[in-house]
């Protein structure tokens, strides 16, 4: 049984994934507070600022980063860089310590570190820095606006999926790719991906909706 390393699992997507998954690999999950208790689910409490002082119970096969904010929630630039990109890179570092090499992370559709705007560029920053470091396995997945129950809730995408019925018939052909994508379709993606014992990729919106 795989031992799998997951960060943000209390999330839209990370809920998804640990759902997923289900019983067939031993999970650790990092969290701010324990979830509710069920078999191979490991609740581990961390502080994300200190993850280089935090051990684990066991070396790490598959390691699953699902951590992201906005800069609303995220309270200032600075909050908003230190989860998107700091924490990810703590957490692939932590993995990476217990013998972890095969990695699948969640960025964002439009990632670009030379982006003007602080939510593209900070994606495209991370993905650069986790692209640099030798990987036998990385995923890096872009996701368009995702659908889902989040809890709490965010205002932009509670508007967003009330009118995403009337605008679906017209992203077709090239905008494609900018077609809204459930949370459950990214998580099962991100199964599939890691399904692949080796190789680096970057797999665009489209590609998850086919996956």
């Amino acid at each position: 049984m795989s031992q799998v390393l997951i960060a943000g699992a209390t999330g839209l997507i990370g809920r998804e994934l640990v759902r997923q998954l289900g019983a067939a690999h031993e999970l650790t999950l990092l969290c701010r507070k324990p979830g509710e208790p069920a078999p191979n689910r490991h609740w581990l409490p961390v502080d994300f600022d200190r993850l280089e002082n935090t051990e684990l119970p066991a070396p790490v096969d598959l390691a699953f980063c699902c951590l992201g904010s906005t800069r609303k929630d995220a309270g200032s630039d600075t909050a908003f860089r230190r989860v998107d990109h700091d924490y990810v890179l703590a957490f692939a570092a932590l993995a990476r310590r217990h013998g972890c090499r095969r990695l699948i992370v969640v960025s964002s559709l439009g990632a670009n570190p030379s982006s003007p705007a602080l939510y593209p560029r900070t994606k495209g920053e991370m993905e650069q820095a986790l692209l640099a470091q030798e990987w036998q396995r990385l995923a890096i997945v872009r996701p368009a606006m995702l659908l889902g129950d989040r809890q709490p809730p965010r205002a932009s995408e509670q508007f967003f999926q009330a009118i995403y019925p009337l605008i679906k018939p017209l992203l077709r052909g090239r905008f494609r790719r900018w077609r809204a994508i459930e949370a459950r379709q990214v998580a099962h993606a991100m199964a599939v991906l890691a399904e692949q014992q080796s190789g680096v990729e970057t797999v665009e919106n489209e590609q998850l909706l086919a996956l």
